[in-house]
């Protein structure tokens, strides 16, 4: 077996009574243990088998498999509170974090197995997506700033930061944090490129009001630019870029291809990879030829 390849039996083993604590209890303290109750023969248990069977080598010894066969272990099963087949329950540091019952899907157990394995970066990072995702930016800065004083040497946290600062209109001190940074930093066109657009519209007015002219004056590009500029402004980004696209279906030559070139500054917006930027770009391409 090459040196760099994983042995299945390093992560999963037949779990008795007399094992629970060394293979289930301390080696939670290691890594997440996936305690699986089955019986063979049991369709359902077996279906949940082959899925854990395909999935946890995937993981590279981040998850421990260790599996409880419910017909030689019914003390484990009354001490655990096992119910019904299949059953998952999920022990980390110890403590029983999840318990699953009946047949799972392979994508149900996919997202928990990443949860489990994220590191601890990802986790803070998936934490203040979540944040984000309800519209908590004080407390995305917040957990933000504690990572900047765990890792004060890592840029690409302080452009996040000044991202999201500019969002939270506190565009002075995003200013100053930006212009603190090497040209090159991990991050920093993104939040360079809001900045553009915030500083487009700060004196237009209300972005209602900027839909109003735009939707008076369909064929007036001026109208129509500012509109876009606002949305993608307000994090309306993919209806900005709409906007942006019935421009330059419009006039593609406005104003020296501003359409063009604000469209391209989106995409640097959203950043590289980004599933929306690659379908607009690819509109935008489909446009201009």
């Amino acid at each position: 077996m090459p040196a760099n390849e994983i042995n299945p039996a390093d992560f999963v083993t037949e779990i008795t009574a007399q094992n629970f604590q060394t293979d289930v209890v301390e080696k939670s303290q290691e890594s997440p243990v996936i305690l699986e109750f089955y019986a063979e023969g049991a369709g359902p248990s077996d279906e949940l088998s082959r899925l854990l069977g395909t999935l946890i080598p995937s993981y590279q010894g981040k998850l421990f498999w260790a599996r409880v066969n419910v017909q030689a272990n019914q003390q484990l099963v009354q001490q655990l509170g096992v119910r019904g087949l299949p059953t998952l329950k999920v022990v980390k540091g110890g403590q029983l974090l999840d318990n699953l019952e009946g047949p799972q899907t392979q994508a149900a157990l996919s997202a928990l197995f990443d949860q489990l394995t994220m590191s601890e970066g990802d986790q803070i990072r998936a934490q203040i997506a979540q944040y984000l995702s309800v519209g908590d930016r004080d407390s995305a800065m917040g957990m933000l700033r504690e990572m900047m004083a765990q890792e004060p040497n890592n840029v690409s946290l302080k452009t996040e930061l000044a991202d999201l600062m500019i969002q939270a209109n506190q565009i002075q001190d995003a200013e100053t944090l930006l212009a603190s940074l090497p040209a090159d930093a991990d991050g920093i066109e993104k939040a360079k490129s809001r900045l553009h657009f915030v500083q487009q519209v700060s004196e237009l007015g209300a972005i209602d009001a900027l839909e109003a002219l735009a939707k008076a004056h369909p064929d007036d590009q001026s109208h129509l630019y500012h509109f876009a500029c606002a949305l993608v402004a307000s994090d309306q980004i993919e209806a900005g870029l709409q906007v942006l696209l019935d421009m330059l279906r419009q006039d593609k030559s406005w104003s020296d291809d501003k359409a063009r070139h604000t469209l391209i500054r989106v995409f640097e917006l959203l950043g590289k990879g980004d599933p929306m930027a690659s379908s607009y770009r690819r509109k935008m391409f489909t446009l201009m030829h």
